[in-house]
Order: C-alpha cells, then sequence, then structure tokens
C-alpha cells in the first residue's frame, strides 16, 4: 500500500485478485492526483463482487477490466512509473495479508520492470482465442509443424516500406500478404535501433557492465514495443506470430546469401518460431 500510495505518473498492474474494501480508497487517492491506472483482474466471482467498486474507478478515469482465459490469469504483478515493480506470490486479499503464506518483491532492475511492461502490454491486447491461437498453433497437413506467421518489412526505395507475411512450416514456406507503406515505418524500426546504439558502444568499451546491460535491455523494450503494433494490423491474418528482416549472411570473404532473421516474437511462441528462416 505506501509503494501504491507514492506513485506518480502510472500504475499497470495484473494481479488475479483484488480486494476494493482495502484498496479502492488507494486507487481513488491515485486517481485524484492524476495518476492513471490500469488493472486486469482474473474474471470469476471472487472479483465480480466489486463490480460497483470497479465501475465507479472506472468513472473516475480507470481503466480496470476483468478477464478470462482458458486458465486462470494468475499474475501478481504491478509496474509503477514504468520504474518499479512489485510481483511474487501475493495477492492483494486480505487472506494475503494476515493469513497466507506470501512473498512480495520489489525491484527496480530495469529488464526486468521492462519485461512485465511488455507481459501487460501483451495481456491488455491479446484476447483469448488469440492466446489460445498463440499455445496451439495451426498445423501443417503435410509435416504436422506450426504454420507461423512471420511479418517482415524491408526498405523498397526512398519513399516506401514493403511488407511481406510470410507463413512457414518445416517443409514449406509461401507468402500470402504483399503491400507497401510509407518509408516511416521501416525507419522507426531502425530509429528505435540507432538511438541507444553509441552509447552501448561506448559503456562496452569502457567496461561498465551494469550501465551496458541497461542500454541493451532498454533498446530491446523500445523495439518490442514497436514492433508489437502489429497486434493492431494482422494484415489478415488471425494472428502474427513474428516480425523480421532481411539479413545478409557472409560464409567468406567473396560469397554471401540473405536469410531472414526474425527480431521480435510474440507472447508464446518461443518454443515453435526460431531465430531464424533460409529464404527458399
Amino acid at each position: 500500500m505506501s509503494e501504491l500510495r507514492a506513485t506518480k505518473h502510472s500504475i499497470k498492474a495484473a494481479v488475479a485478485w483484488i480486494n476494493f474494501k482495502y484498496y479502492g480508497e488507494i486507487f481513488f487517492e491515485l486517481l485524484s492526483r492524476g495518476v492513471k491506472i490500469k488493472i486486469l483482474l482474473n474474471d470469476d466471482e471472487n472479483n465480480q463482487r466489486y463490480l460497483s467498486d470497479i465501475a465507479f474507478l472506472n468513472s473516475q478515469g480507470a481503466q480496470i477490466r476483468l478477464v478470462r482465459y482458458s486458465g486462470i490469469m494468475h499474475h501478481k504483478f504491478c509496474v509503477i512509473d514504468k520504474l518499479k515493480c512489485l510481483f511474487g506470490s501475493f495477492n492483494w486479499t486480505e487472506s494475503a495479508n494476515i493469513r497466507n503464506i506470501e512473498d512480495l518483491n520489489i525491484c527496480d532492475e530495469i529488464a526486468l520492470v521492462n519485461n512485465y511492461l511488455l507481459e501487460f502490454k501483451a495481456l491488455w491486447e491479446l484476447s483469448k482465442s488469440d492466446i489460445k491461437l498463440l499455445r496451439n498453433p495451426l498445423r501443417c497437413n503435410c509435416c504436422k509443424e506450426p504454420l507461423v506467421n512471420i511479418l517482415f518489412m524491408e526498405q523498397e526505395n526512398d519513399y516506401q516500406t514493403k511488407i511481406d507475411v510470410i507463413q512457414q512450416c518445416a517443409c514449406a514456406q509461401k507468402t500470402i500478404f504483399t503491400d507497401y507503406y510509407d518509408i516511416g515505418i521501416y525507419n522507426n524500426y531502425l530509429g528505435a535501433v540507432q538511438q541507444f546504439e553509441d552509447d552501448i558502444y561506448m559503456a562496452k568499451q569502457s567496461g561498465d557492465e551494469i550501465f551496458y546491460y541497461q542500454l541493451v535491455s532498454q533498446q530491446d523494450f523500445i523495439v518490442a514495443n514497436y514492433l508489437s503494433l502489429v497486434r493492431q494490423n494482422r494484415m489478415g491474418c488471425p494472428i502474427i506470430h513474428a516480425v523480421g528482416v532481411k539479413r545478409r549472411e557472409w560464409f567468406n570473404k567473396h560469397d554471401q546469401d540473405y536469410c531472414y532473421e526474425i527480431i521480435w516474437k510474440e507472447r508464446n511462441t518461443i518454443n515453435y518460431v526460431e531465430n531464424e528462416y533460409p529464404i527458399l
């Protein structure tokens, strides 16, 4: 409660169960100070008892959702001001506070905070059917392996970004979508990558490992945050599993080839989306 009350700008929380008898007053206090609040709760009878409290807080500017998946939304984490994360077994309930044996960790390590921010963004933007499709992807009738939809982008000319969606499995690769968009789409990706490159190089040269890994983590977060926009435009596909770019691969001084390098993977795809694919 003390950590919540100290919030200055924003709260993003995914907590299985919250007792609004205890926390509702804190949320209202924060809203009155202009703090932005986004909360995901498991949709069950425990939280439905507080629908009137939730409706009131939402009318004051909060964004609180009850979500239902095939299993329980069992997270217990909260990112405060994008700088600090509370996480552990602790639900925000009376039982957790006075009866149960629980743990609550408070961490400001940037890589961990960013990972939780990306997890919250995924759960906020993905539906129950999306999560089901990611966990149980469609499979090829021939090789029986997952059918993976990968969006690839490249600069076409000075004004356009070429977008292809490739459907990949173990036995085939085919283009199922092609279109052209403003060059800003590709340039924004390059900008996200390049804005840290000089500082990362200097940190590595200086031997400052902590600062180096903080910069790399921040770069990864910004790139992933940008590329996750494919959830809003899926190019006619039910889901985009990953985003990639063409990468030149040198075998020796004279011989080269291109491959598809994966630069972002959707939630729940790490076990079946490879890090790179040959161009067939």
